[in-house]
């Protein structure tokens, strides 16, 4: 069917948009030279597909161009969304959660009451044989009585914004990754599972300091935005390389549990996880959104897994207890 001006002028919009959510979802390799545009991912993947819905409405054919974006970079989709996994849930295995606790709600974001122990209930319920919680405090520790074993640590003078990985296996090797001049930090420690040594690592990286206030609505604001966004994942970006230092002399198998404050299409998410798996990218389903903000949903938590291990299972678990969903994954050996 013959296009007229407006349909032509809104194709070649469609094709602009097509284009840069190709870039951005790392299909052709690289990132753009402002990182902070991979953040606009989900924006930009909605608006292609209101496009897609409004040409199939239109019975007009550059609908086709959505269908052929996707199957041009249908191997990255798995990061933005997984289709249902249908396998039957098993429990055996080792059971790892990451949740980012907002320290326990301990300055009243959130209007409920007892977050700590319905926290604290949520993960006794749950049963994980390691937890890695961020935004924590050592004041917290005497409330997981069912793990006898922890290593927490702080680079803040209060204690607060801390690390900690609770754990049913004992632990050794334990170590602090601290970032320069910065709140955040990473830990590492080692348990015996089974026929070998694993290192996990407890990852917080930099805040992008989003908020409902920020505007784009004017040149000033949008300029003054974008740049803090891009300093902020500047910094991140030191603090991955920090990381990388210390996983380089590693010799065991390891897994990560990190809130990157970043996406599945940034720079740092593929400076973290390396050659590792993406559990949500095996056993996840659906978006997998572990942070709202502006009612968009980001998947800025992860659990990174060795090749010689299995992912059997993953959950985000649909809780309001933080500004953050925890997740968990069971793993075996290969």
């Amino acid at each position: 069917m013959k296009l007229n001006f407006l349909s032509k002028f809104l194709m070649f919009i469609n094709l602009l948009l097509l284009i840069i959510q190709l870039f951005l979802m790392g299909t052709f390799g690289g990132f753009f030279q402002y990182p902070f545009l991979n953040l606009m991912v989900p924006v930009v993947v909605l608006i292609n597909f209101l496009f897609f819905i409004f040409w199939i409405f239109r019975f007009k054919w550059p609908f086709l161009l959505f269908i052929f974006s996707f199957l041009i970079g249908f191997a990255e989709w798995e990061r933005l969304y997984k289709l249902p996994n249908n396998a039957i849930a098993v429990s055996s295995g080792l059971k790892v959660m990451s949740f980012n606790v907002r320290l326990f709600n301990s300055y009243n974001w959130m209007d409920k009451k007892n977050v700590p122990q319905s926290i604290t209930s949520f993960i006794n319920e749950h049963s994980p044989d390691i937890v890695c919680l961020q935004e924590f405090s050592k004041e917290f520790i005497p409330m997981f009585t069912n793990y006898p074993h922890n290593y927490t640590e702080s680079s803040t003078k209060n204690g607060q914004n801390g690390l900690s990985i609770l754990s049913k296996y004992p632990l050794s090797n334990k170590g602090l990754i601290a970032f320069k001049n910065s709140n955040n930090s990473a830990i590492y420690a080692e348990i015996q599972y089974k026929r070998d040594t694993l290192r996990i690592y407890n990852v917080h990286l930099e805040s992008l300091r989003i908020n409902l206030q920020d505007t784009l609505f004017t040149k000033q604001s949008s300029q003054k935005f974008i740049n803090r966004v891009t300093d902020v994942i500047k910094k991140q970006e030191i603090q991955m390389e920090k990381f990388q230092v210390v996983e380089q002399s590693n010799n065991h198998p390891s897994v990560i549990c990190t809130d990157l404050n970043n996406n599945a299409f940034s720079k740092v998410y593929e400076g973290i996880k390396k050659n590792r798996i993406d559990a949500f990218s095996i056993a996840g389903d659906g978006l997998g959104a572990t942070y709202n903000l502006a009612y968009f949903p980001f998947r800025i938590d992860f659990i990174f897994v060795d090749p010689k291990m299995n992912v059997i299972d993953f959950n985000t678990h649909d809780v309001s207890l933080s500004d953050h969903k925890p997740i968990s994954a069971i793993l075996t050996w290969k």
